[in-house]
């Protein structure tokens, strides 16, 4: 549980704790990233991160304003890409995160060639092995996430909310 994370942990969040808390569907992960603004627990998560909040927040403001079924988007936006800049609850949303003082890790090129042996050793898809490297390469054992693919990985302690 997220409230059971002690105080100066340091810990990497996944995309789905940013989407619950702008989608507003789970209190926990609000109060988590309000712990992370008010500097209880450093935070960091990832460019890859970023960009997946950004796409799947976009998926949902149109599903919202337009009425279009989730696995119908990316269709509908390719028909009609005008829609794509009157898109701003995400746009907002992304904004905001590095007001909750999170600090955002770039990922490098070299990160998906060196990503390989994380991807093939735990089974994990090409994000989550980019997240996972830079887990690793900057000396953090604790990931805020929902995703149970992440289990998989015994070094690695997984909070969820």
């Amino acid at each position: 549980m997220l409230k059971n994370i002690p105080s100066n942990a340091h810990v990497f969040v996944d995309s789905n704790i940013f989407i619950y808390h702008f989608l507003d569907v789970s209190m926990p992960c609000t109060d988590f990233l309000e712990r992370v603004e008010m500097e209880d627990i450093a935070a960091y998560t990832s460019t890859v991160v970023l960009s997946e909040v950004l796409h799947r927040l976009m998926i949902a403001e149109v599903v919202e304003k337009h009425g279009i079924e989730p696995n119908k988007v990316v269709n509908f936006l390719k028909h009609k890409p005008e829609v794509v800049s009157t898109l701003e609850n995400c746009e907002r949303a992304i904004e905001n995160i590095p007001e909750f003082k999170i600090k955002i890790l770039t990922v490098s090129s070299e990160a998906i060639f060196q990503s390989r042996k994380l991807r093939k050793e735990y089974n994990l898809l090409t994000n989550d092995s980019l997240n996972l490297y830079v887990l690793k390469t900057n000396d953090l054992t604790d990931i805020v996430t929902n995703d149970s693919d992440f289990d998989r990985v015994g070094w690695l302690n997984v909070w969820k909310p």
